[in-house]
């Protein structure tokens, strides 16, 4: 990526993070933030209230859009139909040997209410709701991370002593995430079947209210290996259902103009999976669930599946704290306050410089992906349903690459489920 398309990553990163869109909406009384940005300098100031600097900034992303856009032959478009964290526990006591054999154990269903531990807090000297005050703990929950050796992700560069092994690419990953919850109830799931919760809250409304996600695949020639360009962004409807509740392919959704969940990464088809190694990718969310997903680091793999369905994985570093606030904010038959405190323990990026305490983990998520056309607001199809595979190379199903069991009993495995064509 050029320097040019770099400040223009940079500047909707500051939009997001800062709020400002909403600002250009309220004070400047305008239907598109494109629009807004084509305001001059001096209008904007008057208008908007914004500093010079932050003038600079939108202004450069008006000019620099149309140099950022990717120049490639072919485009095909996508909608995410299935999004969750990556889980991998196809023997629980192998992962989870204390849970395994303590059936009375904090993270299983014994304990229905949140208080039903018994945790306990202090806040000067008083007593205080642990859910309210996790960090003030009488005594540490002390969750069970995983032990065992399998989980699906991407070399984010951790420590060695921290690694997993992915069960499909056999490669050292880092997904202290998958270690930190992996050992409580809701997580106790194999792909097709999402964790509980996260399944719940999927199935049951997020997916017929929330905005869904879409995503362009662009390239030379998108039915051989080569560069490619992965753009993302919010459609201004959600999933659209089959007869039978699945979700359905070759629909069209209409692309929000927003910038706040636009998101342009470069990565390669190679041997006909997707690969992307870098870059930032921040994406607007809906309650109940996924408020939003945010990765610094980002890397992707994704491949083909019959009928141009794609199947993945999505990792990179996130905030550990946002991801707690969804699980623990509606604390439903789950160890909430054990939850927070195993994620604050495990997170391994980004220190902070005052207390020296990591803000992100990294964190691997599973999603699926159907054909279907993408288009404008005024109605131009951008990206056409396409089900030719990429690379031009099928992969029918996620097939343990290896054994299917590992030497020490721990399990691989990897089964094709989600969405319904």
């Amino acid at each position: 990526m050029g320097r040019p398309c770099v400040v223009l990553t940079q500047g909707m990163q500051a939009l997001r993070q800062d709020r400002l869109e909403p600002r250009l909406y309220k004070k400047c009384g305008v239907r598109t933030m494109k629009r807004d940005l084509m305001l001059s300098c001096a209008a904007m100031r008057r208008r908007c209230g914004l500093a010079p600097a932050v003038i600079a900034a939108l202004s450069a992303i008006v000019s620099l859009a149309g140099y950022c856009a990717p120049a490639s032959a072919e485009t095909r478009g996508y909608v995410i139909s299935w999004f969750a964290t990556a889980t991998n526990n196809p023997d629980w006591a192998v992962n989870c040997p204390e849970a395994a054999k303590d059936p009375k154990n904090r993270d299983f269903t014994e304990h229905m209410e949140p208080d039903g531990f018994g945790d306990k807090a202090l806040v000067n000297g008083k007593p205080a709701p642990p859910l309210d005050y996790p960090d003030a703990l009488t005594i540490d929950p002390d969750v069970e991370a995983v032990v065992g050796k399998y989980a699906y992700g991407f070399d984010l560069g951790g420590r060695e002593a921290d690694k997993f092994i992915d069960p499909e690419t056999h490669q050292k990953v880092d997904d202290q995430l998958w270690r930190a919850v992996g050992c409580t109830q809701n997580f106790r799931m194999t792909p097709p079947a999402m964790p509980y919760l996260e399944g719940q809250a999927w199935t049951a409304g997020y997916a017929d209210n929330a905005p869904a996600w879409t995503m362009q695949i662009s390239g030379a020639d998108l039915n051989k290996d080569g560069p490619v360009t992965v753009t993302l962004d919010r459609a201004l409807s959600h999933l659209e259902r089959d007869a039978l509740g699945g979700f359905r392919s070759d629909v069209t959704y209409v692309i929000d103009p927003s910038l706040r969940s636009h998101n342009v990464l470069t990565g390669e088809i190679k041997n006909g999976v997707l690969w992307v190694k870098s870059g930032s990718l921040w994406m607007e969310g809906t309650l109940p669930w996924y408020l939003q997903v945010d990765l610094q680091d980002t890397h992707m793999r994704m491949r083909s599946e019959p009928g141009g369905d794609l199947q993945g994985y999505w990792g990179g570093y996130t905030d550990w704290h946002i991801w707690a606030y969804m699980y623990t904010s509606r604390c439903i038959v789950a160890d909430c306050v054990g939850t927070y405190r195993s994620l604050e323990k495990l997170a391994d990026y980004d220190p902070d410089p005052v207390t020296g305490k990591n803000r992100k983990i990294s964190v691997t998520w599973r999603m699926e992906a159907m054909p279907a056309f993408l288009a404008t607001v005024d109605g131009k199809i951008v990206a056409p349903a396409l089900s030719a595979a990429l690379g031009g190379k099928l992969q029918p199903s996620w097939l343990p690459t290896g054994p299917t069991v590992a030497s020490d009993g721990d399990a691989r495995t990897g089964t094709k489920g989600g969405a319904t064509r």
